[in-house]
C-alpha cells in the first residue's frame, strides 16, 4: 500500500514564507528598491495571474534594473519552473546567495531538490530556510515530508505537529502526520489525524483510504467499511480503494460484495498480483474453484518474488504450500506490515509475590472456537505456583463463554482501545514472565504487542497453526505429529513439545439432549457424511471424493456447515456437475455450541479436508462422540487431526494419502460393524486416553513453561 503523502504549496492569500508575516501576494512589493508605475503589473501580480511567460520578462526587466533584487529572481524562478527547472533552481540559488536572510529561496530550493528525490539538499535548503526565520506552517510541513522519504518517521512527526500548531486547519499536514504514524503502526493515533483531514478536506480519496485501513487494524470493521466507501465513491476504479475495501468485506464475511468488487478490479488491473491475491481468497471463502490453481500458482510464483506484494500468512494454511514457503511468506508478511525495530530488552522472569506471572493475550475470548479448547485449562491452572491475567482484543458479545473466560482468569483485561505501546508497557508493568498469543495473525490480532517484547518469554499458542516468521515469538506449542523434530528449520519459533496432542480440550462444554434426524434435516434413513469445518478448507480434490462415496453408497447424505449463502449454491451446483443430486448435500446453520454439539450424534462418520484438516471441528466432534477420518497433511495445520486422533487411541482413522482416506471411508460406510467398534472405542477412550485429560495436559504445560523460564 503506498503512503497518501500530500505536498502543501504556498497559496496567494497565505502568510508569505519569507517570515514577514504579510499575506503572500501583498509581501514583497515593499522589497523592490524602485516603485513601479500603478499601470503596469509587478512581475508577482502577473505571476498570480497565472500570466508565467509575462511575469518572467517582468522579472528579467526588474532584474536589468537590479542584478541585486532577490524577489525578482524568486519569481523568475517561478515563471520559468514549468519550461527550464534547471533555470528556475538556477535563478533561487542567486535568490539565494543574494539575500541568505530572507526565507523563500531556501523554501523554493528545498522543494524543487524534494521532488527530484534528493532528499539530503532538500533538508539542507528547508534548514536555511528556518534559521532564516521561516515558521510558515508549509515549510514545516515539507520539511517533513522530506524527512519521511528518508525513513525519519520521529523526526518527520515532529515536524508535522510544529505546522499543526501554527495552523491547525493545515489539511496537508493533519494527512502527513497521519501517514508517519501509520507508517510506524500506531494505527489508532493515526485514524484520529486522517478523520480530522477529511473532515478539513473531504474530498480526497487518499485519507479516505488510509482512514480506513487504520480503522480495520484496530478493528473498527463498521467504519473501515464507510471509510473505503466514502473513497470508492470519490476514485470509482482506484486498484488500492478496491482491494482494501474487498479485504474489508471479507473480515465482515460479505463475500458475494467482495467477490463483485475484486472481479471489477482484475479486469481493471489484470497484472496486479494483489487482486490476484485477494480474488483467490474470496474464492475459497464461497467455494468457487473456477481457475483456482491457476491462481495459486500465480500467488506461489509472485511470493518467491522480493518486491512482489506479501500475503496474511493465515490466508495461505487452506492452499497447498510446502513448510518451507510458509515460513517464508510469513516472514514476508512480517516485513511489510509489522515494524520490527530496537526495542528494550525484556525483564528477566520472575516470581511476584512467589507466583510465576503467565498471561494469555487475543481477540477470541467470547463465544468462539477458542473456547471449546482452552478455558480449561485456565481455570485449571495451578494458583500455588501461577498467577493467570488474560488480555482481550476483541468484542465482548455478552456470552457465556465470554463470562466463563473473565472469571477463569486472576485478572481479565479488555485492551482493545489501547495502543500497541500502551498494551506492551501494561504487560511490562504487570511483570509477566511468560505471554501466550492464541490469535498469530487472524482478525483483530495484534502481532505488534508481541513486536515491542513485552515479555521474557512468548508464545505461538493454539491460535495460528503455523509459524509465525517473526523473530519475536520464542516457541510454539506443539507436539511431535504436527511439529516433526527434521522440520524445526521450517518455523522460526522453538518447538515446544507437548507430551501428546498440542490442542487442548474442554471436557465442560455442555452437550444439549439429541435431536432427532428430521429435526437436523437429515433424511430418516441412509449413511451421513459430515464435515462442520470452514468452507474455505474445502478443495476440489476432497470434494471429489465425497461426491464418489455420495454416488457409491445409495441414500447417503453430505451434511456440511452452512458458512455463505454463495458457498452452498457453488457447493450443490459442482456436486451436480459431478452427477450428484443436489440435495444430497445437507447444510446445518449455525445454533448454540450444546445443540451444535448435541447434533453430531446424528451424523455417522466425519470427513476431513485437506491440507488444512479440523482442528476444533474435530476436537468438538471427538468429544461428542462422532468418529473422523483424516489425511494426515504436509503441514501443521494439515496433521492436527491426526495428533488428536492418536491422542485419543484411534491410529487406524488417520490415513496418508487420498486414495487409502477415500478406501477407508467407503469400508466404514458399507460396513457398519466395523464403524460402531470405532464408535465404541471412542466413547471408551474418551475417559481414559489424553486427548480430553485436560488436568495433565494443564500440568504438561505448566512444566514447559517453567522450563522456559528458567532457559
Amino acid at each position: 500500500m503506498t503512503t497518501s503523502t500530500l505536498d502543501s504549496e504556498v497559496r496567494r492569500t497565505d502568510p508569505c514564507p519569507c517570515g514577514s508575516g504579510k499575506r503572500y501576494k501583498e509581501c514583497h512589493g515593499a522589497l523592490q528598491p524602485a516603485p513601479v508605475a500603478a499601470s503596469r503589473p509587478s512581475a508577482r501580480e502577473l505571476l498570480a495571474q497565472g500570466r508565467f511567460d509575462d511575469a518572467a520578462r517582468s522579472a528579467r526587466h526588474e532584474i536589468e534594473l537590479d542584478a541585486a533584487n532577490a524577489d525578482a529572481w524568486i519569481v523568475l524562478g517561478l515563471s520559468v519552473e514549468a519550461t527550464n527547472p534547471d533555470a528556475a533552481l538556477a535563478a533561487w540559488q542567486k535568490a539565494g546567495a543574494l539575500a541568505p536572510v530572507q526565507p523563500e529561496a531556501h523554501f523554493r530550493i528545498g522543494d524543487f531538490r524534494r521532488r527530484r528525490g534528493e532528499y539530503g539538499a532538500a533538508i539542507a535548503a528547508y534548514e536555511a530556510a528556518l534559521a532564516a526565520g521561516s515558521t510558515h506552517p508549509v515549510l514545516l510541513n515539507n520539511i517533513g515530508l522530506a524527512l519521511q522519504q528518508q525513513g525519519r518517521f520521529e523526526d518527520a512527526e515532529r515536524y508535522y505537529r510544529r505546522a499543526l500548531q501554527q495552523q491547525p486547519g493545515l489539511v496537508e499536514a493533519n494527512a502527513n502526520l497521519a501517514d508517519v504514524l501509520r507508517l510506524a503502526h500506531r494505527h489508532a493515533e493515526a485514524a484520529t489525524w486522517y478523520a480530522r483531514a477529511a473532515t478539513l478536506n473531504p474530498n480526497v480519496a487518499s485519507v479516505w483510504m488510509n482512514l480506513g485501513v487504520c480503522q480495520q487494524r484496530t478493528g473498527a470493521i463498521a467504519s473501515a467499511r464507510a471509510s473505503l466507501e466514502r473513497a470508492l465513491a470519490i476514485k470509482p476504479d482506484d486498484p488500492e480503494v478496491l482491494v482494501n475495501l474487498a479485504s474489508v468485506l471479507n473480515a465482515e464475511q460479505r463475500y458475494a460484495e467482495a467477490l463483485a468488487l475484486i472481479e471489477n478490479l482484475v479486469v481493471l488491473e489484470p497484472a496486479s498480483a494483489a487482486a490476484r491475491n485477494v480474488l483467490l481468497y474470496v474464492r475459497q471463502q464461497v467455494c468457487d474453484w473456477r481457475d483456482l490453481d491457476r491462481l495459486f500458482e500465480a500467488q506461489r510464483a509472485s511470493l518467491a518474488q522480493a518486491d512482489s506484494p506479501s500475503v496474511a500468512p493465515h490466508n495461505l494454511l487452506a492452499l497447498p504450500y510446502t513448510p518451507v514457503e510458509l515460513l517464508a511468506a510469513a516472514r514476508k508478511w512480517v516485513a511489510h506490515a509489522i515494524k520490527v525495530g530496537p526495542v528494550d530488552p525484556p525483564p528477566q522472569p520472575a516470581l511476584v509475590d512467589g507466583k510465576l506471572r503467565i498471561a494469555y493475550l487475543g481477540p477470541d475470548f467470547h463465544a468462539h472456537p477458542l473456547a471449546n479448547l482452552l478455558t480449561e485449562v485456565i481455570e485449571r491452572h495451578d494458583r500455588t505456583r501461577f498467577e493467570v491475567l488474560g488480555y482481550s482484543l476483541g468484542p465482548d458479545d455478552g456470552s457465556a463463554a465470554r463470562a466463563r473466560f473473565a472469571a477463569a482468569f486472576d485478572r481479565f483485561v479488555d485492551v482493545r482501545a489501547e495502543s500497541f505501546e500502551a498494551t506492551a508497557q501494561r504487560i511490562r508493568d504487570d511483570r509477566i514472565a511468560v505471554l501466550l498469543d492464541t490469535s498469530g495473525y487472524v482478525l483483530h490480532a495484534r502481532p505488534e504487542i508481541l513486536a515491542l517484547r513485552p515479555a521474557p518469554v512468548q508464545i505461538n499458542c493454539i491460535g495460528f497453526a503455523g509459524t509465525l516468521g517473526a523473530s519475536f515469538y520464542d516457541y510454539i506449542l506443539a507436539d511431535r505429529i504436527v511439529a516433526p523434530p527434521e522440520e524445526q528449520s521450517a518455523f522460526d519459533e522453538r518447538f515446544m513439545y507437548l507430551p501428546h496432542c498440542y490442542l487442548p480440550g474442554d471436557t465442560r462444554r455442555p452437550i444439549a439432549p439429541t435431536p432427532s434426524r428430521r429435526d437436523c434435516g437429515l433424511p430418516d434413513a441412509g449413511f451421513v457424511f459430515c464435515c462442520f469445518n470452514a468452507s474455505y478448507k474445502i478443495l476440489s480434490p476432497v470434494f471429489g471424493v465425497w461426491m464418489r462415496l455420495l454416488q457409491q453408497v445409495p441414500g447417503s447424505v453430505l451434511w456440511l456447515l452452512q458458512t455463505d449463502p454463495l458457498a452452498t449454491q457453488n457447493l450443490r451446483r459442482e456436486a451436480a456437475r459431478r452427477g450428484v443430486e443436489a440435495e444430497r448435500l445437507v447444510f446445518a446453520p449455525r445454533v448454540p455450541l450444546p445443540d451444535h454439539l448435541a447434533r453430531h450424534a446424528t451424523a455417522d462418520l466425519f470427513v476431513d479436508t485437506l491440507p488444512y484438516n479440523a482442528h476444533t471441528t474435530a476436537n468438538d466432534a471427538l468429544f461428542a462422540g462422532l468418529p473422523v477420518l483424516t489425511c494426515a497433511g504436509e503441514t501443521f495445520a494439515g496433521r492436527v487431526s491426526a495428533s488428536q486422533l492418536l491422542a485419543i487411541g484411534l491410529p487406524e482413522l488417520v490415513t496418508h494419502d487420498l486414495a487409502a482416506y477415500e478406501a477407508l471411508a467407503l469400508e466404514l460406510a458399507q460396513q457398519p460393524d466395523i464403524l460402531a467398534g470405532y464408535r465404541a472405542r471412542l466413547r471408551a477412550n474418551r475417559d481414559t486416553e489424553p486427548l480430553f485429560d485436560t488436568q495433565a495436559y494443564t500440568r504438561a504445560l505448566e512444566t514447559l513453561l517453567e522450563a522456559a523460564c528458567e532457559r
